[in-house]
C-alpha cells in the first residue's frame, strides 16, 4: 500500500520557473539545465522502483516514497521505506548508466563509461546511515522495536555491476527488475510478525504527521537576483510573454492563443521563485495589470489561503481549507 507519494522534488519545480523566467542569455542556464537533468535522471530511477514494488502485496507492506524526518535536529531523507508488521526495509535509489564498480576496501563507488571515470559516495554507506538515525527516529518516537533491513537498488535496467565488486555488496545491490524476489527472499528470514495490524498503522500515521518536506530559498540555493525575472504572463502556446486581460481571459498579442487560467502558472512562479506570500500590488507587478479589482478576483479565484482584509491582505501558497 503506498502511503506517501512519489512528489517531483522542488528543486526542479524552481529550475522549471527559473528557466521561463531568466532571459534566455542569463549565466545561470547552463547549471541549471546540468542539475535539472540529474535531478530527472534520479526521479526516473525512482518512479522504475515504484513500479515494481506496485508487484508487492498490498495488504503486506506500507509504502513510503521520499519520506524526510528530524533527529538530533538534522534531517534526513530516505528515497523509499517500506515497513511491515515483520520488518522495515529502507531502498536507497540510484539511476545512472555505465558501469559501477563498489570497492569495499576502501568503501567507494567507482563509475566509469567509454569517457570518464568518477569516484562517488557508497550508496550502501549512505542507507545504513539512514537505517541508523531510523532506528534513533523510533526509539525517540517509542516505536516499536522491528527488525531493519536495507537495499541499494539500480533504477537503470541498463546500469552495469561489476561481479567483481567486494562480496559484501552482492547481498545489498540489485536491479529494479530483481526487487520483488529480493524481498521474498528477505521475508524468508522474518515470517513471523512482531507487531498487530493496529500498530502498524499507528507507526503509519506517526511517520506522516512527522514527514518534514524539504523547504529552500531559492534565493540564495540558486543565487539570481528577483530584478532579473521577467515578468508577466507567458503563454502557453508561444511561450513568449505579454499576454492581456479582456473580457476574465487572457490573450497573447503575438500568437492570438487565449486562456481563461494562464494566470495560475505565473502566480506559482511568484511563489516559487519570490516569495511563499504575495499581496495584491505584487501580483499587479508580477502579472503586469493595472486593475485592483482584477488581481483581486484572480487571487481569490485560486482559493489561497489569506489574512487582513481588502487592499491589506495578504495570500498565502497554500489553499483554503472547508467551505
Amino acid at each position: 500500500m503506498f502511503i506517501l507519494p512519489r512528489e517531483k522534488p522542488i528543486q526542479m519545480s524552481i529550475i522549471e520557473a527559473l528557466t521561463r523566467r531568466l532571459p534566455k542569455n542569463h549565466p545561470l542556464h547552463p547549471s541549471l539545465q546540468k542539475e535539472y537533468n540529474q535531478r530527472k535522471k534520479g526521479l526516473v530511477g525512482e518512479e522504475n522502483v515504484d513500479y515494481y514494488l506496485s508487484y508487492l502485496p498490498e495488504s503486506q507492506f506500507h509504502i513510503f516514497r521520499g519520506i524526510r524526518l528530524i533527529v538530533d535536529h538534522k534531517p534526513f531523507q530516505i528515497d523509499t521505506l517500506l515497513i511491515s508488521r515483520n520488518l522495515i526495509l529502507l531502498i536507497e535509489v540510484k539511476n545512472r548508466k555505465g558501469s559501477l564498480y563498489f570497492d569495499d576496501v576502501y568503501n567507494q563507488l567507482i563509475w566509469s563509461d567509454e569517457e570518464k571515470r568518477e569516484v562517488l559516495e557508497d550508496p550502501l554507506q549512505q542507507v545504513k546511515r539512514q537505517s541508523r538515525q531510523l532506528i534513533k527516529w523510533l526509539q525517540e518516537k517509542r516505536q516499536p522495536n522491528i527488525p531493519i533491513e536495507y537495499l541499494v537498488v539500480m533504477g537503470d535496467s541498463g546500469t552495469f555491476i561489476d561481479p567483481k565488486s567486494g562480496p559484501l555488496y552482492q547481498k545489498y545491490i540489485l536491479h529494479a527488475y530483481s526487487l520483488e524476489e529480493k524481498i521474498d527472499e528477505i521475508m524468508q528470514h522474518y515470517k513471523k510478525p512482531l507487531i498487530s495490524n493496529d500498530a502498524l498503522h499507528r507507526l503509519s500515521t506517526k511517520l506522516l504527521k512527522h514527514h518534514n518536506p524539504l523547504i529552500i530559498d531559492p534565493q540564495k540555493t540558486y543565487k539570481y537576483d528577483p530584478k532579473d525575472l521577467i515578468k508577466g504572463i507567458q503563454c502557453e502556446k508561444c511561450k513568449r510573454f505579454g499576454m492581456g486581460r479582456t473580457n476574465r481571459k487572457w490573450t497573447c498579442p503575438f500568437c492570438g492563443a487565449t486562456s481563461f487560467d494562464a494566470h495560475k502558472a505565473a502566480i506559482q512562479d511568484y511563489f516559487l521563485l519570490i516569495k511563499r506570500e504575495i499581496s495584491n500590488k505584487e501580483c499587479r507587478d508580477f502579472l503586469k495589470i493595472s486593475s485592483i479589482k482584477t488581481a483581486y478576483t484572480i487571487l481569490n479565484s485560486m482559493k489561497l489561503s489569506y489574512k487582513g482584509k481588502y487592499k491589506n491582505r495578504i495570500y498565502f501558497n497554500q489553499l483554503r481549507t472547508g467551505k
